[in-house]
């Protein structure tokens, strides 16, 4: 298995620079195309969508002057354009295939949908500018793999160092299987498993899952039954210098996991390193 068509949503921003030249030195790496994608945001419903009229009290919004609306093209237009030029810059930096595409009209379900037409997204953690969704939304509706980059990753190439984030759960066999590509190619490879106390002995099924796939890792159990999940992963991708986490995305409900905390709100919230996730 291999990721043959990477994905990453431009927005004008430094941080969607840099993740385009994350995505596009993975597209080289394993000879995939890259597709750069811009969503223009909506036009403003009122001039309070401006933020000239910001802070305004709260009275009936003024309707949106024609020239805001021309002024909010032209602004779309030449953010368009600089995404477009640094995903190119990018792309021919690393080396790989790509292209481009711009979407005008509902703008996060054509995100989603063509994530569920690419084998590996790159979105960041928080809300995307032009779009509003956070990069997890996304990835919980593609259905398929989404790397989650943090704005101050710098390293081009994430997936040398790997930690596995596995509890057992479905979830977390999704996130492994669409994460073979780097699992195959890692320099290392820990799954780290946080289990009762009372739980004996290592998961040889899951060594050798991984050894018949011709890929080596090493099981860390970390007994405690006091243990926060989160806070075990955190630690030993700080002590095994990781530069990529895979993990499964909310193994329980939504609801849940806001409730009463939870691995993937933890990590997505601050994440320790670039997140593979899958659900």
């Amino acid at each position: 298995m291999t990721y043959s068509s990477i994905m990453t949503v431009m927005d004008g921003s430094q941080a969607a620079v840099q993740r385009a030249r994350i995505a596009a030195a993975l597209a080289a790496r394993f000879d995939a195309r890259l597709t750069g994608v811009f969503a223009r945001p909506p036009l403003p419903l009122s001039a309070w969508d401006e933020p000239v009229y910001w802070g305004m009290p709260p009275v009936i919004p003024p309707a949106v002057p024609p020239e805001i609306l021309a002024a909010h093209e032209r602004r779309t237009d030449t953010q368009a354009e600089e995404a477009r030029l640094a995903c190119e810059a990018a792309a021919a930096a690393a080396g790989c295939r790509s292209d481009w595409l711009v979407l005008a009209a509902d703008a996060a379900a054509g995100v989603v949908d063509l994530a569920r037409r690419t084998d590996l997204t790159v979105l960041p953690p928080g809300r995307l500018p032009t779009i509003g969704p956070a990069g997890a939304d996304l990835a919980l509706a593609s259905g398929g793999p989404t790397l989650i980059l943090p704005d101050r990753i710098a390293d081009p190439a994430p997936g040398r160092r790997i930690v596995v984030a596995w509890n057992g759960s479905r979830e977390a066999a999704r996130a492994v299987r669409d994460a073979w590509p780097f699992l195959s190619t890692a320099e290392t490879v820990h799954v780290v498993v946080v289990e009762p106390a009372a739980v004996d002995g290592p998961d040889s099924r899951l060594q050798r899952w991984f050894e018949d796939h011709g890929g080596m890792a090493e099981v860390v159990v970390v007994r405690d039954a006091e243990a926060v999940a989160a806070d075990v992963l955190r630690r030993q991708v700080e002590a095994l210098g990781a530069d990529l986490v895979v993990m499964g995305l909310y193994g329980h409900s939504r609801l849940r996991e806001t409730a009463l905390g939870g691995v993937s709100r933890s990590l997505l919230g601050d994440p320790p390193a670039p997140l593979l996730v899958s659900h």
